[in-house]
């Protein structure tokens, strides 16, 4: 399966890039973060307290082939 997927802040620059294309054998967003985590290993705690929207809302679960999903970090500021 191909989805495309947005990265946003700190992902951003731990990736060094905003999207991709991404090919996996698995089929729901919980596999696509291990497999991402695998990837960018510096990014390992930030895959974990993301949210991850799927073509544009919120959601965990089941993924199909070109689904865009974005993966939000948290923010905080002061």
């Amino acid at each position: 399966m191909e989805v495309k997927v947005l990265y946003f802040a700190v992902l951003r620059d731990i990736t060094g890039k905003d999207r991709e294309t991404i090919k996996f054998t698995g089929k729901t967003t919980q596999e696509l973060r291990i497999l991402l985590k695998n990837k960018y290993p510096k990014g390992a705690k930030y895959f974990d307290i993301s949210r991850f929207a799927v073509n544009g809302e919120y959601y965990e679960g089941k993924l199909k082939e070109g689904d865009v999903v974005a993966i939000i970090p948290p923010v905080s500021g002061g």
